[in-house]
């Protein structure tokens, strides 16, 4: 799984950079982990592409996750706990997977907290915040380009 510090700054980068008196702008992120193929497409306008059922599942993960959050699959959440606080959120309906268990992620645990000890500690409670429904949509391209999803080989 790749370094997810860059999506837990992000929004604090974007608003920090935005200029005076205008509206601050809320990022919503999805990220899950597996396997895609990169590559170059096109004719006569080439794009770097990445595609794969990581790509899909990743914008499904930004399509469910809220303004200023970060929502993580299953996937991911297996690469990274112990490392942040996550908070479970109850099974959600995903277009084209059914029923999955998702995440929020929040910030850093302590530093003294190793991967391995938290590897079996439960998950905080699943929390009451924003639903599904409740989340505006992403736009789904390419990682690369700072879109909504992201993916890495696991």
């Amino acid at each position: 799984c790749g370094d997810t510090r860059p999506q837990v700054h992000v929004m604090d980068v974007v608003n920090a950079e935005r200029p005076p008196g205008s509206a601050p702008l809320s990022v919503q992120i999805g990220v899950h982990s597996g396997s895609a193929i990169a590559g170059i497409i096109g004719h006569r306008k080439y794009q770097y592409d990445l595609v794969g059922d990581a790509v899909n599942t990743a914008a499904r993960m930004c399509g469910m996750s809220a303004p200023g959050r970060v929502c993580l699959s299953k996937a991911t959440f297996k690469h990274v706990r112990g490392q942040f606080d996550l908070t479970e959120r109850p099974p959600l309906n995903v277009k084209g997977k059914g029923k999955m268990v998702t995440y929020f992620l929040g910030g850093r645990t302590a530093p003294s907290a190793s991967p391995s000890a938290a590897a079996g500690s439960p998950v905080p409670s699943a929390e009451t915040g924003a639903a599904a429904g409740d989340a505006a949509g992403c736009s789904e391209s390419s990682e690369g380009s700072g879109s909504s999803g992201s993916s890495s080989e696991s």
